[in-house]
């Protein structure tokens, strides 16, 4: 078990820096698709709005 540990313990700094690395790209892509879901909202409003408008003319 000892020679396991002594394998694995000196690529712990990279395992760990990969796992960090995905983390932060998870989060950056949600952080992206929220604000593009933000922007769609905003736009979808005004394109309603702009439909009522025409009705009621």
């Amino acid at each position: 078990m000892g020679d396991l540990y002594a394998a694995v313990i000196p690529q712990a700094p990279y395992v760990i820096g990969a796992y960090g690395l995905i983390w932060l790209g998870l989060l950056g892509f949600v952080y992206l698709v929220f604000g593009r879901i933000g922007r769609l909202e905003k736009e979808l409003r005004v394109l309603e709005e702009s439909v009522k408008r025409r009705a009621q003319s």
